[in-house]
């Protein structure tokens, strides 16, 4: 890992932390400007600190940590920016994805949905990790790939750093929030580029089972779920969003 510009051992540091997941290719930062303007927007709001990485260093930091790392420019790899209360900074190596750029990925999850809160799901947070992790163990209980949180009126929790958004015919609704990630950005652009209609508004449970498609961002793209209870859903419109926002990339 990388701490405070430093290259370390992994240490894991005890505190409460905004981040980002960022998408590398052949050792190269994405969108490293968009990532720290939502990681600084977000840390000033809940910790009042702010990173003083530039574009140039993070990019500069996170080709150093994969070559230190020995990892494959053959395929994308998550590096993860965190920032803590007290100003501290890591970038960490994440996940390694079986695919190069931003794509729908092949495994179409089974999801179920529970009543739950969340705190601060409209921040790029830590507890909204741990939230994610026990999200995860509580859908593999019920045999199912993920959990779609949604609370006691109906209304679909909104996961900024994996956010869920719905297409019914030629529409595709976004959750409103004062932070977008840099995957729902590109998103919205795509469908804009391809034509489609984009709105902003809350996506309820009802909203769910009368959608064509819902699909699933995060760093590596789309995940276009494939059922929620025993509603089916298609990929097709997914399959062009994905392949249009990896156009732009090249």
């Amino acid at each position: 890992m990388i701490r405070d510009g430093a290259l370390t051992e992994w240490q894991h540091l005890d505190m409460p932390y905004i981040y980002q997941s960022i998408h590398t290719l052949s050792h190269k930062t994405r969108h490293a400007a968009d990532h720290l303007k939502i990681l600084n927007t977000a840390a000033m709001r809940l910790f009042g600190v702010q990173s003083d990485l530039t574009r140039r260093e993070l990019e500069r930091q996170t080709t150093a940590l994969l070559e230190a790392n020995y990892c494959t420019r053959n395929t994308s790899i998550e590096v993860i920016l965190k920032l803590y209360p007290t100003g501290e900074q890591t970038l960490e190596v994440g996940e390694e994805s079986i695919y190069s750029g931003y794509v729908v990925r092949s495994l179409r999850p089974e999801a179920s949905i529970i009543r739950s809160t969340a705190p601060l799901a409209d921040y790029p947070t830590s507890a909204m990790v741990a939230t994610r992790h026990l999200m995860r163990e509580i859908a593999t209980a019920r045999d199912k790939h993920r959990v779609i949180m949604a609370n006691e009126q109906g209304d679909v929790i909104n996961d900024v750093a994996e956010p869920l958004l719905v297409i019914k015919e030629d529409t595709i609704t976004l959750q409103p929030s004062p932070l977008q990630s840099v995957e729902q950005q590109l998103i919205e652009l795509a469908a804009l580029r391809l034509g489609y209609k984009v709105e902003h508004a809350p996506i309820t449970v009802k909203m769910l089972q009368s959608a064509h498609e819902v699909l699933i961002l995060s760093w590596q793209g789309i995940t276009a779920v494939s059922h929620i209870e025993s509603k089916p859903y298609m990929s097709v419109i997914s399959e062009r969003l994905a392949l249009e926002i990896e156009s732009k990339e090249k």
